[in-house]
């Protein structure tokens, strides 16, 4: 696998200078765009992921606006399919990305994590899979940046979408490269709180390695929100956004909506409450009206 590997970024590279050689060349672009999304596939059907969990692509025989979707640190590219599909009917191009989080993985938490260890289980995850996490907010970040990179190289007219990690990693993503605008869905800025949350801040705060270990996807995503709630301080953000959440999101806080509307200068920037919808705005009977917005935000800006 690794001599094919070698080939495949061999190929990339050889693209990517075409392009750089001859931008006004769609053709090249195009392949860029497909190749690279191909190699993506690669690697992820041969490390045993279901191909609706898989990165796609929609990609447009023509020139045409694009748009990049993350998906949130509990679901993968196939939860934002449905969107891709809306938007892919409207005349963009779309891709949509898998992030580097284990997906037979998830938080054991402090008490199944010593009751394994009791039990023998070596402090291992389901599956029997160790206790180490899926991945880290870097490594997450650092491949929403390559493909950010690579949509950008097939048009500069190019949109970041995220939903709920996803928008966090969005975030980001909008301060380092010229996107046209950001499209961000409940987005992880202030989780709510609760007795769960309530044992995680205290076990983070006083055992922070254990923390970790036991619980690294909601450790690696409060890493990251910080990181970025700090990065966005209290200066004033000129990229255009929309923002959509519902008023009753059971996840993350309405206190992120408000964040970022006071930090919005952009006449282009729109922000949409709902009434009800809950955390996953992207799912469900309102879903239809969310794509909606996400369509009109992409032509209006």
């Amino acid at each position: 696998m690794a001599k094919t590997l070698e080939r495949i970024n061999q190929s990339i590279w050889e693209l990517r200078e075409q392009v750089r050689l001859y931008p006004e060349v769609f053709d090249y672009r195009k392949d860029l765009l497909d190749f690279w999304v191909d190699s993506k596939v690669f690697v992820e059907r041969r490390s045993g992921v279901p191909e609706p969990e898989r990165s796609f692509l929609k990609l447009q025989k023509r020139e045409a606006l694009a748009c990049l979707l993350i998906h949130g640190a509990g679901g993968s590219p196939e939860e934002m399919r449905p969107m891709a599909e809306h938007l892919f009917r409207l005349g963009f191009t779309v891709m949509g990305i898998r992030l580097p989080i284990d997906p037979n993985y998830s938080d054991s938490g402090l008490t199944e994590y010593f009751r394994a260890l009791v039990g023998r289980g070596g402090g291992k995850g389901r599956n029997g899979r160790a206790a180490n996490g899926g991945g880290s907010w870097s490594a997450c970040l650092a491949q929403a940046e390559v493909a950010l990179d690579t949509l950008l190289a097939y048009s500069p007219d190019s949109y970041v979408a995220g939903f709920s990690f996803g928008g966090t990693i969005a975030l980001n993503l909008m301060q380092k490269f010229p996107v046209r605008g950001t499209i961000l869905l409940s987005p992880g800025l202030f989780p709510v709180g609760g007795s769960r949350f309530a044992t995680f801040w205290t076990a983070r705060r006083f055992i922070p390695a254990l923390t970790k270990k036991v619980m690294p996807v909601r450790s690696m995503m409060l890493d990251l929100i910080e990181r970025t709630r700090s990065s966005l301080g209290s200066r004033p953000i000129d990229n255009p956004m929309l923002v959509i959440q519902a008023a009753d999101d059971p996840v993350i806080s309405a206190r992120g909506y408000q964040f970022l509307q006071k930090r919005a200068t952009s006449p282009k920037s729109k922000f949409v409450l709902l009434a009800r919808g809950g955390h996953v705005i992207i799912k469900g009977e309102d879903s239809v009206k969310v794509f909606g917005y996400c369509g009109d935000f992409i032509k209006g800006v």
